[in-house]
């Protein structure tokens, strides 16, 4: 038994290190920090928090100076470094997404954010119509709604303390959902609203293990109470798409009765018919002469839900946290407002095109705290990036934190300085430097959409709320608390959910 035990071992090492050959050939050739042989960077286990795990990556960056590896175990992963690399990378169209995304695929599917090829194209060019500018310009009313009730909610605390990153990921998930599905969630008033706890608990889930290399392989993931838990918020995230997508064809039903003069029924409740939305134009869309399935509707309105209100929400949070540490520039943003919105006009988006010291203080904001601080793709082949040769399965990871904060192409990157981003100061950024929604054909399709709410919820805050630090000579660094001081006097205490740091 020992013997046939060894010979196994043997031959599954033998069979290993044939199929990881050309892999460990290429990393040897890259710098990095001491690895062992299969286990690879055992000194990142400790490490595995995101916190941690970003650290790491930004203190790599500055010590290596050029692209460097980790090994996570016998995978490969590289850190690209300079914009050249990651314009290449971005627009080599055999790279797929990193396996690690894959990982979403139990709430999305296939859907635009990881899939590739032939599917993702067409997808991509049936879904870009949803987005364009006159579509947006319709969802304003609804975002600006949405956006005087959070206002309504944060000034009937009174005093008491409150969770702000709640208050806006109820306010963010509601706006999304009613202009991509047609559907009042009301989630900011409901607080047991089952959608947005299963979303919310969803999101946690899925980003935990994304971030713990330990839990990659299904096999050792679903025999976890983490896989559970995810289950069970999925299941409850899909029953509602169901009777959502439902609702929406006999609301696009009736609709087109109404016109024809031939429907007596009332509307379906909660549904805005009148207003196209996300989910209209997936209902409608036909490739090549095929209605999409229920399946891909799904796929595609969960991916827009799940990648817009977690990182809209961390932007906001971000922007509440700017707004408090440096005074001057919320003065100079209060004061715009006051000079471009007249009291008591309701906010469009022709008055938010006006704001344009606004508009520079959202793309520092971008900049400064980089909501999606790394993104990577994966190879499938043969493939060169940056003159370097990489084989099949590599993950390559572009730094978007470390791009955003190169002192070789922004002064004094670790200020933070709105103005950086006039015209004049903009045009001497080299591309694929400045990158919050990413680059190349896979650039976020609703990053208009993103920032619209950004703009639309900042201004209502900024009209109602002075925002103030709690303690501005205290250390911040990850969990930062901050307080809102409102014009009558009272605070709110913002924990904030995503981390920070300084």
């Amino acid at each position: 038994m020992s013997l046939v035990l060894i010979i196994f071992l043997t031959c599954a090492a033998c069979y290993f290190i044939h199929a990881k050959w050309t892999v460990f050939t290429v990393g040897r050739r890259i710098r990095g920090p001491w690895a062992l042989p299969l286990v690879g960077n055992v000194q990142m286990i400790s490490k595995l928090k995101p916190e941690s795990l970003f650290k790491s990556v930004a203190e790599f960056r500055v010590k290596y100076g050029e692209t460097y590896r980790l090994w996570l175990g016998p995978e490969l992963w590289v850190f690209l470094h300079s914009p050249a690399e990651t314009r290449e990378a971005l627009n080599e169209p055999t790279l797929t997404r990193p396996v690690a995304f894959h990982q979403l695929s139990i709430l999305i599917g296939n859907g635009l954010l990881i899939s590739h090829g032939k599917q993702w194209e067409t997808h991509r060019r049936a879904l870009s119509p949803a987005f364009n500018a006159n579509i947006l310009n319709t969802f304003a009313p609804v975002i600006a709604q949405h956006g005087e009730e959070l206002v309504r909610k944060l000034l009937a605390t009174e005093g008491s303390s409150v969770e702000v990153s709640h208050y806006l990921f109820a306010c963010v998930l509601d706006a999304i959902v009613e202009t991509s599905m047609g559907k009042q969630l009301n989630s900011l008033t409901d607080p047991h609203n089952r959608y947005a706890h299963a979303f919310h608990k969803t999101s946690e889930l899925l980003f935990k293990r994304m971030t713990n290399p330990l839990l990659a392989l299904d096999f050792i993931f679903q025999r976890t109470n983490m896989y559970r838990e995810l289950s069970a918020s999925v299941a409850v995230i899909h029953q509602l798409m169901g009777i959502v997508i439902d609702e929406r064809v006999e609301a696009l039903k009736q609709q087109k009765s109404l016109v024809s003069g031939t429907s007596t029924a009332p509307p379906a409740e909660g549904i805005r018919k009148l207003r196209r939305t996300l989910l209209d134009t997936l209902l409608t869309t036909q490739i090549a002469g095929k209605a999409l399935t229920c399946n891909e509707i799904c796929n595609e309105v969960n991916t827009f839900v799940f990648a817009g209100v977690d990182t809209t929400t961390a932007a906001m949070c971000f922007v509440l946290y700017s707004l408090g540490k440096y005074p001057a520039v919320q003065h100079k943003l209060v004061t715009e407002i006051e000079e471009q919105v007249f009291v008591g006009a309701a906010l469009t988006v022709d008055i938010l095109n006006r704001l344009t010291y606004l508009d520079l203080f959202i793309k520092e904001v971008l900049r400064y705290y980089t909501v999606v601080p790394l993104t990577g793709r994966q190879t499938t082949g043969d493939t060169m990036i940056g003159g370097r040769r990489y084989c099949a399965g590599i993950t390559l990871w572009i730094d978007l934190y470390g791009l955003a904060h190169d002192a070789q192409y922004f002064d004094k990157p670790e200020e933070f300085q709105p103005l950086r981003f006039a015209q004049a100061q903009k045009e001497t950024l080299p591309p694929y430097v400045y990158l919050p929604f990413s680059g190349g054909p896979h650039i976020c399709i609703g990053r208009n959409y993103a920032l619209l709410i950004m703009k639309m919820l900042t201004v209502q805050i900024l009209r109602n709320f002075e925002v103030k630090l709690r303690d501005p000579h205290e250390e911040l660094v990850l969990q930062s608390q901050m307080v809102l001081k409102s014009l009558h006097g009272f605070n709110l205490i913002f924990r904030q959910r995503v981390k920070i740091t300084e």
